[in-house]
C-alpha cells in the first residue's frame, strides 16, 4: 500500500469514505435493533414468557 496520507488503514479507503460507510452501518444496525424490540414485543404479547 502507498503511504498516502488521505487513506485510512488498513482498508485503503479515504477519511471521508470510512465516515460514509460507518454512517450507514449505525444506521442499518438502529434499524435492525428496531425490528428486534419490536419482533420481541409481539413475542411477548403473543405469549408472555414471564407470567
Amino acid at each position: 500500500m502507498t503511504d498516502d496520507p488521505n487513506k485510512v488503514y488498513p482498508t485503503g479507503l479515504t477519511l471521508a469514505e470510512a465516515e460514509d460507510i460507518h454512517k450507514y452501518l449505525i444506521e442499518g444496525t438502529r434499524i435492525f435493533g428496531g425490528m428486534a424490540v419490536f419482533a420481541h414485543l409481539l413475542a411477548y404479547v403473543w405469549s408472555p414468557w414471564l407470567h
